[in-house]
């Protein structure tokens, strides 16, 4: 293709545009530009860059970057454009442009699409994993500023707090750090941990136990819950896009604030299936590791679940798949040995909290 058209020259000095003259030669890939007062130039084609809006062609020139030439010819501008992608010096960009609508809208669509899932499905592992990038000192905080926020609207139980503290103690809780005990005054069927080793029960369902394997079992599915770091795991998952930020930016202090003003979560965390099964199978061998009988853990199941035909209390709601979680520990008990002893003070301490 050999071919002379008109165009206009910008040199960058100036916003008055200048006439000039384009000889494009693909035999050896050169513009020639004369420029009106007989000033010329010899353009490569491997150093141009264009834009391409129609038929209306912007080039420009690597080694002069002020420099703008505008050519406005359909014919010319799709010879230019053939010429350039046989020789392999056409951007993403100006691929994209010259795609069509139809098709950028397909591709935006897709990208969009796999934006969504990766911000659902990659994102959550990722910042669930970075968790481990936080030390321990993180957990205590955070727990403590919800404990304290918490305390301040609820009543405490002293009686029951003292009771649940001795029966606690007289279990291996498998617990890597201290754990604290407090009972709450509430009609509301629930129970919590907090990543900094505060467990609460609510009074109302210790009234629904009717055995103190119940009880271990609650106490061991919520230590689980702290030994595995499962709230912070959470805040972490929730939190997925600005955490990894924060993180991938070595933003400690911005990863600490972020948690903070997200404590207040933690009442109503809803762990992920994963992590409410991990708590199920490590408080079903705590309980065994005790010696206290594994049916404890259904039983406090089947409470719920009665409980659950009036309404759905918070543990199920924040804890779903009873029944199937239920199920899960019938079947582990069915395929382990193990063996109950009686225990006669965890049972007459459980009296002592049941009235």
């Amino acid at each position: 293709m050999k071919n002379t058209i008109d165009a206009k020259y910008y040199d960058g000095q100036s916003s008055v545009s200048l006439q000039a003259t384009v000889t494009f030669n693909d035999t050896i890939n050169e513009f020639h530009l004369q420029i009106v007062g007989g000033i010329s130039f010899v353009w490569q084609l491997k150093n141009v860059q264009f834009e391409r809006y129609g038929h209306i062609l912007e080039l420009r020139n690597t080694n002069y970057s002020d420099a703008i030439l505008k050519i406005d010819d359909k014919y010319f501008s799709d010879k230019l454009y053939s010429a350039m992608k046989k020789n392999k010096n056409i951007d993403i960009h100006t691929q994209l442009l010259n795609l069509g609508l139809s098709k950028i809208t397909v591709i935006a669509f897709c990208l969009l699409g796999l934006i969504t899932l990766a911000y659902f499905y990659v994102l959550p592992p990722i910042a669930e994993k970075s968790a481990t990038l936080l030390p321990e000192s993180f957990d205590n905080e955070i727990g403590n500023l919800f404990m304290d926020a918490f305390l301040s609207e609820n009543n405490i139980d002293t009686t029951k707090t003292k009771h649940l503290k001795q029966f606690a103690a007289e279990l291996d809780l498998k617990n890597r750090k201290p754990l604290r005990f407090t009972v709450v005054k509430s009609k509301e069927v629930n129970a919590f941990a907090l990543p900094n080793g505060q467990i609460v029960v609510f009074s109302a369902i210790l009234e629904n136990m009717e055995s103190f394997e119940e009880l271990v079992a609650l106490l061991g599915h919520e230590a689980s819950h702290v030994n595995y770091r499962h709230s912070i795991k959470m805040l972490c998952r929730n939190l997925a896009g600005y955490m990894t930020v924060s993180l991938i930016f070595s933003d400690v202090n911005g990863v600490m604030t972020i948690l903070a003003d997200n404590a207040q979560q933690l009442h109503s965390l809803s762990y992920s299936r994963s992590f409410e099964q991990e708590a199920d199978e490590q408080g079903l061998e705590i309980l065994m590791n005790n010696n206290v009988d594994p049916n404890g853990m259904v039983k406090l199941f089947e409470q719920l679940e009665k409980e659950s035909e009036i309404y759905i209390p918070k543990i199920i709601s924040s804890h779903p798949l009873a029944k199937e979680r239920k199920d899960n520990m019938q079947k582990i008990i069915s395929e382990t040995v193990y063996e109950i002893k009686p225990n006669d003070k965890l049972n007459s301490i459980f009296e002592y909290i049941k009235n």
